[in-house]
């Protein structure tokens, strides 16, 4: 039913747009169904507190972009962020860990630019989620606590603390700490009945039910259990599920290996087992535990490999750089093996020339010229690898003498003024010690900037990178771009957006053209003490923009302007930054068929230039997701 009520919506919402080509107030009915189908996700979401996610169906099916997009426009932040937190919840189920990681730093990211409180807490919340997964357990008990802070000082918003609150006492069953689990229980339990739903006080029993197995209490465990199969058949499918998991646990627990084992067999059966991927490997592994425990080792055995299997594909998925480099690894060895093959077999070829007449001799000549042209080819590839895995090594060496200072730098500043926070000298007042936060935060922000170019960079060296191609308005883009900057940075100069242009609808990817953006306006702020810096944006025909980042800054040496763009290259080594802002620009404008270049006519600074076709054309890229 749940399934069935968002492909109407997602129906209506096509067709709403659809009419609206028609008529103007057919945009009123498109709104309607937008804020219907996110009202909808984030209802069931609440009821369930959390158990009911976005399968991946559900997401293509609800066009996850266009919503979004939807609530930013008409400033429905609360929505906005909420549904992110789904999303990202939804990826960490499927096991999409790394859209999870990048939602969630973009959606922090967005709330702290919006001064927004709810949708900070609503973005720790999911960090913690991320961090959790990751195996990151005290970055997650720290944003879990950050969350449960702000939503404690906010009226209205017991049904987050709720979920909150579930979320927490899960992570500290996790980490084995029965005091912090204890307290969080307590306050669970002290919401009234007639104030939650059904679905929410069945997820109650059944988290009471886990703390007590945590703590060894089976009588207290089974008391719960038994008032949740009161009300189980009003229960939705995933909460159903998940109670096969807690029945099986506390089976186990009273030494019923057999019904246990029918528990874990019935879950892993269901629907809610395939979607979730943590809890499924979870469950393979408790299920294999348990066959050891009933002395079943063979098929223990045999979970174990196919949780095993289960693993290393979820590991394909989400680390192919590393299973690159194995790969690439296995093949030198093979080559190794193969010249060691060849060289043994000429030595017989030679062994049974001297035994054979004359006749033979001559073929045998033969053939070993033949196979020392090949030894030779063979030598002269291992030269080749050989002059490759050198020049590999020095840019590896150059990136890890570029990133420990460049990382270095910054965090040296935010230790420093840190220790000068949390110390007892009292000689610093309210101003200096807010000037050292600032501090603080702004390294803070280089050292996440610095990361997310390395895995940037990383994404697109593996051709992992993926765009999602949509239309939207340049002109309204490039304004939201210099407000970001201008909000984030402590500007010394004027930035501003220059266009005789009211609007222009460009097909492009919103994020990677913003990127691409803010590189260059930061940049050129970092190279620009007085003056200005201008962002411009024309058309140079019908068919392409042309987008100019100005700035009366110290400009770039003629000789520089070809390198600028390459990896690691920086037009100053004391100014901070990776070398890789400007490769990652080149590598996004070249993906959507632009060019990017040094305009070396202009004297009075710098001006980066790059062109946009308005139309994109997916047959040059078919990994691009449209």
């Amino acid at each position: 039913m749940r399934k069935l009520l968002k492909y109407i919506l997602y129906f209506l919402f096509c067709a709403g747009n659809t009419f609206s080509l028609l008529a103007e107030d057919k945009e009123d009915t498109l709104k309607k169904y937008d804020a219907s189908a996110v009202e909808e996700v984030i209802s069931l979401f609440h009821t369930s507190l959390g158990f009911d996610y976005l399968t991946k169906e559900e997401s293509d099916s609800l066009n996850i972009t266009g919503l979004l997009t939807f609530l930013d426009d008409s400033k429905q932040y609360k929505s906005y962020f909420e549904f992110e937190r789904i999303l990202i919840k939804s990826y960490l189920f499927r096991g999409e860990v790394r859209l999870a990681i990048a939602q969630s730093e973009q959606m922090y990211s967005k709330s702290r630019v919006l001064s927004f409180p709810l949708g900070d807490a609503f973005a720790l919340n999911a960090l913690g989620e991320v961090y959790t997964y990751t195996g990151r357990y005290k970055e997650a008990g720290i944003a879990y606590e950050r969350a449960l802070d702000i939503l404690d000082g906010m009226k209205g918003e017991d049904v987050h603390i709720r979920m909150l609150l579930v979320e927490l006492i899960d992570y500290n069953i996790l980490i084995q700490d029965k005091g912090a689990a204890g307290r969080y229980i307590s306050r669970l339990n002290s919401y009234p009945e007639n104030q939650i739903s059904v679905q929410e006080l069945a997820i109650r029993h059944i988290t009471n039910a886990q703390y007590q197995l945590f703590r060894g209490d089976v009588e207290a465990a089974h008391h719960h259990l038994i008032q949740v199969e009161k009300i189980k058949m009003q229960l939705i499918p995933y909460i159903q599920q998940f109670l096969l998991v807690v029945n099986a646990r506390y089976l186990v627990a009273i030494k019923d290996f057999e019904k246990a084992l029918e528990e874990y067999d019935k879950f892993l059966q269901t629907e809610y087992s395939q979607g979730n991927q943590n809890i499924y490997k979870k469950t393979l592994r408790e299920k294999a535990d348990l066959l050891v425990k009933m002395g079943r080792k063979e098929d223990a055995f045999k979970q174990l490999g196919k949780l095993f299997s289960f693993i290393k594909s979820s590991f394909d998925k989400n680390y192919p750089k590393e299973i690159e480099q194995l790969s690439t690894r296995f093949q030198a060895d093979q080559l190794a093996y193969q010249n060691e093959h060849d060289r043994l077999v000429s030595m017989r070829f030679y062994l049974a020339g001297i035994v054979l007449c004359s006749m033979l001799l001559i073929l045998f000549l033969f053939l070993s010229w033949k196979k020392i042209f090949y030894l030779r080819r063979s030598v002269q590839r291992q030269e080749a690898m050989k002059l490759k895995a050198k020049s590999a090594i020095q840019r590896k060496n150059l990136f890890l003498s570029n990133m420990s200072h460049e990382v270095r730098t910054p965090l040296n500043a935010i230790v420093g003024f840190s220790a000068v926070l949390t110390s007892d000298d009292e000689t610093f007042d309210d101003e200096s010690r807010q000037e050292f936060c600032e501090i603080i935060k702004v390294n803070s922000f280089q050292l996440l900037k610095l990361i997310n170019d390395i895995l940037d960079f990383s994404d697109f060296e593996n051709d992992n990178i993926t765009f999602h191609i949509q239309a939207y308005d340049a002109v309204k883009l490039c304004n939201e771009v210099v407000e970001t900057v201008v909000a984030s940075r402590n500007l010394q100069v004027e930035m501003r957006f220059d266009t005789d242009l009211t609007e222009l609808m460009i097909d492009t990817d919103d994020t990677r053209l913003r990127q691409v953006l803010i590189n260059l306006l930061v940049n050129a702020a970092k190279f620009t003490e007085k003056g200005s810096i201008i962002l411009n944006l024309k058309l140079t025909d019908d068919d392409t923009a042309l987008f100019s980042v100005t700035d009366t800054g110290c400009g770039v040496p003629l000789e520089k302007q070809q390198l600028i763009f390459e990896r690691f290259e920086k037009l100053n080594d004391f100014v901070q930054g990776s070398g890789l802002g400007l490769s990652i620009c080149r590598l996004i404008v070249d993906y959507m068929n632009g060019k990017i270049w040094v305009d070396n006519q202009y004297k009075d600074g710098a001006r980066f230039c790059f062109t946009h076709p308005l139309k994109y054309n997916p047959e040059n890229h078919p990994n691009i997701a449209l």
